[in-house]
């Protein structure tokens, strides 16, 4: 009993320290009570909204790669997603992060059709059309920490590789910055309003130099789906389908049990929870039977032998 509370006791340290899934950043309420010192906290609010959706097509992409979310910060250029996505291909890293603007550029595509179908709502929507049209495109400029630099990295690490093409990015935003900069001072010496291209310059600027928005492996709660029941989804694959392939056939609100084949004959069936839990040991694109075989021979689970598979 008091190693089960001391447990408590540290995780709830452990979720303090971390500052929880959601938390609000001392800038965002500053930024929150400037929009209504102006008058424009619905547009400030609206444009939260916003890129709160763009973060979580980011989630959803990476969900499907077997990472979630681990933290959800709001600041006052929208939210930040933290976490770790370490030995993630290229390609697939440009589709986690092409996610957030192409779902914000559908959005403003789908008001635009809507707008074609039923003219009078676009005194309604218009704003939000230009919102997410605004941050969709914005996001896909060439610069860190913005989508459109980490897209760039990804392209030039296929040729430069990942450091060289990281410190490329970053020194093209860094530059950007500094151009900024020297405008918005201009501006402001000039007696024009140059209040928003220092707090663009000043977020490419420290975007360079941070670490980028990542994720984390999914452990979903099994002893909580498994205590109030939970429907079985079984399904069969060869020994050859890659791990990545094989989280995508698992389903919210069921459990997977895969049967894994090779040569027309069962050799073995994975588990959800097995499979959540190769994707921290073992690569993304590796072959079923690469990471499970091998983890049969360092004795990390029990297979079904090929005679019990056949009496099964």
């Amino acid at each position: 009993m008091g190693g089960k509370v001391k447990r408590t006791r540290r995780q709830k340290q452990r979720r303090r320290q971390e500052g929880g899934a959601f938390r609000v950043h001392p800038l965002f309420l500053l930024a929150g009570a400037y929009a209504c010192f102006n008058r424009s906290l619905p547009l400030y609010l609206g444009a939260v909204l916003v890129a709160l959706e763009h973060e979580c097509a980011h989630s959803l992409a990476a969900a499907k790669l077997g990472f979630c979310l681990n933290r959800v910060v709001l600041m006052p250029y929208g939210a930040v997603i933290t976490g770790n996505l370490d030995g993630i291909s290229f390609k697939d890293e440009i589709r986690v992060a092409a996610a957030g603007p192409l779902c914000n550029l559908c959005t403003a595509l789908f008001f635009a059709a809507l707008w074609w179908l039923f003219p009078d709502t676009y005194a309604y929507t218009d704003t939000a059309f230009y919102l997410s049209l605004f941050i969709g495109a914005g996001n896909l400029l060439p610069f860190y920490p913005l989508d459109g630099g980490r897209v760039l990295k990804c392209a030039l690490a296929t040729r430069t590789g990942g450091k060289t093409a990281e410190k490329i990015c970053r020194t093209i935003s860094a530059v950007a910055a500094a151009l900024l900069l020297i405008a918005a001072t201009a501006l402001a010496f000039s007696g024009g309003g140059a209040l928003s291209l220092f707090f663009s310059a000043a977020f490419l600027f420290f975007g360079a130099f941070s670490s980028g928005g990542k994720y984390e492996k999914i452990s979903p709660d099994y002893a909580a789906a498994f205590s109030r029941g939970i429907e079985v989804k079984r399904a069969a694959a060869d020994g050859a389908m890659t791990l990545k392939r094989a989280l995508a056939l698992c389903e919210s609100g069921k459990y997977l049990v895969l049967e894994v084949h090779a040569g027309g004959e069962r050799i073995f069936e994975a588990e959800e929870k097995e499979l959540y839990g190769a994707v921290s040991g073992e690569n993304l694109y590796k072959t079923l039977s690469e990471i499970f075989i091998k983890a049969e021979k360092s004795e990390k689970r029990s297979f079904y032998s090929r005679e019990n598979a056949k009496n099964a």
